[in-house]
């Protein structure tokens, strides 16, 4: 039966500050540069929206019990430390309406340095997390509120993990990634397993960065602000 995600990974989100060791999460500082002006939740009412994606029903068979990639892709990422896109969405998403999710945490590990500074990856701890059946209307209204984000305001200067939310809709699966850090940015992905989240010309969502972050931790209780 499906664990309910409250109890099931809340536990190992609650670190607000300190270093990490091994698997732990570190809040590390980050040149004020690489988040300062991310979007902060302030919708665009007036962005247009999105069609309805294809449905691809194999997807679900196709991941093999591993709805979540091992490591996030990182596509496009002109910062060049391993956050991916930065760019805002040109619209709103039209998503698909969840029918079982399940919900992965990343922690970051450091992957090189550049001129820029650090570059980071991003790697799965644990197994992916069933969302309990109860808590999928709420996810829902969650995505219902995504929007492009604003970057009129700024953000802390903070790192943290990243959430990714992997839902089947007929068997076709859609990641969605939340920042657990900064403005609580969130990037979309029609294949979670190959797809870079944000990525521009996907097939079933929208490329670029959203606002809606902390509705769709809270609707979970997951993420260091619960």
């Amino acid at each position: 039966m499906p664990m309910n995600v409250n109890r099931s990974v809340l536990d190992g989100s609650r670190s607000r500050a300190g270093s990490r060791t091994g698997h732990g999460w570190a809040l590390v500082g980050l040149a004020t540069a690489v988040l300062a002006l991310a979007g902060c939740d302030l919708p665009w009412s007036s962005a247009p929206a999105a069609g309805k994606p294809e449905i691809r029903t194999s997807e679900l068979t196709d991941a093999d019990g591993r709805p979540c990639p091992t490591k996030l892709p990182t596509g496009e990422d002109p910062s060049g430390h391993g956050f991916g896109t930065e760019e805002a969405a040109d619209e709103r998403p039209s998503l698909l309406e969840p029918q079982e999710a399940w919900v992965c945490r990343y922690y970051t590990f450091d992957v090189g340095t550049t001129d820029a500074g650090a570059v980071y990856g991003w790697t799965l701890e644990g197994q992916p997390q069933p969302v309990a059946a109860e808590d999928l209307t709420d996810v829902q209204d969650a995505l219902d509120g995504l929007t492009p984000a604003d970057r009129s305001g700024g953000c802390t200067a903070d790192l943290g993990p990243r959430w990714m939310v992997v839902y089947s809709h007929d068997g076709d699966l859609t990641g969605v990634v939340v920042d657990d850090y900064g403005c609580r940015d969130v990037r979309l992905t029609d294949d979670p397993r190959t797809t870079p989240p944000g990525a521009d010309d996907q097939d079933g969502t929208v490329g670029g960065v959203l606002d809606g972050g902390p509705a769709i931790l809270d609707a979970l209780g997951i993420g260091r602000a619960n």
